[in-house]
C-alpha cells in the first residue's frame, strides 16, 4: 500500500514539475544583477532606518517604559520587513545563477505563487504597524517621521518593486 501511495505522490510531483516548466517561456532570464542591486539598495536603506531607530531607542531614559516599548516595536517591525526582503533577495540571486533553466523555473514558480504575494502583504503590514505608532503618539514628532519614512521606504519603494517582480514573472506565464 505504501509503495502505491509513494508512486502516486512521485507521479503527482513529476506532473506538477512538468506543468511548472511548461507554464514559463523558454528564455526565462527574468532577473539580473540590476534587480539584486535595486533590492540591496532598499535593504541598505532599511538597515540605516533600523540603525537610526536603534540609536534613538538606546538614548531613551530607562524611566519611560512606554516610549521604549514603542521604539522597540518600530525597530522590530523594520527588522521583520528587512528579513522578509532578504529572503526575496536570496531567491532572486539564486535564480540569476541557476545553470539549469528548469531549476530557474522552479524558483520563479515559488516566487510567483507564494513568496512575492505574501511578502508584499507582510511588508505592507509592517509599514502599517510602524504608522500605528504615529497614531498612538500624536504629540511625538519622531513617530510621525518614522511613519513617513516607512511609507517612503516600504510603501513607495519595496512594495512597488515586489509588484514589478511579480508582474515580470507573470508575463512569462502568458
Amino acid at each position: 500500500m505504501d509503495t502505491k501511495v509513494n508512486m502516486r505522490l512521485a507521479a503527482t510531483a513529476c506532473a506538477v514539475a512538468i506543468g511548472v516548466l511548461t507554464t514559463f517561456s523558454a528564455d526565462a532570464a527574468v532577473f539580473d544583477e540590476h534587480d539584486t542591486s535595486r533590492l540591496a539598495s532598499i535593504n541598505e536603506a532599511i538597515q540605516s532606518f533600523e540603525n537610526d531607530v536603534g540609536s534613538a531607542l538606546h538614548n531613551l531614559s530607562s524611566d519611560d517604559a512606554e516610549q521604549i516599548e514603542s521604539y522597540a516595536y518600530v525597530e522590530l517591525n523594520l527588522q521583520a520587513a528587512h528579513e522578509r526582503l532578504n529572503n526575496v533577495f536570496m531567491l532572486l540571486a539564486v535564480s540569476i545563477f541557476m545553470e539549469s533553466s528548469s531549476d530557474e523555473f522552479l524558483i520563479l514558480h515559488v516566487l510567483y505563487g507564494q513568496i512575492l504575494p505574501r511578502s508584499k502583504n507582510y511588508v505592507n503590514e509592517k509599514k502599517d504597524a510602524i504608522a500605528s505608532m504615529a497614531v498612538a503618539h500624536p504629540a511625538n514628532q519622531v513617530f510621525a517621521t518614522y511613519s513617513s519614512r516607512a511609507d517612503d521606504l516600504l510603501g513607495r519603494r519595496a512594495i512597488p518593486f515586489l509588484d514589478e517582480l511579480y508582474e515580470r514573472i507573470g508575463a512569462l506565464r502568458r
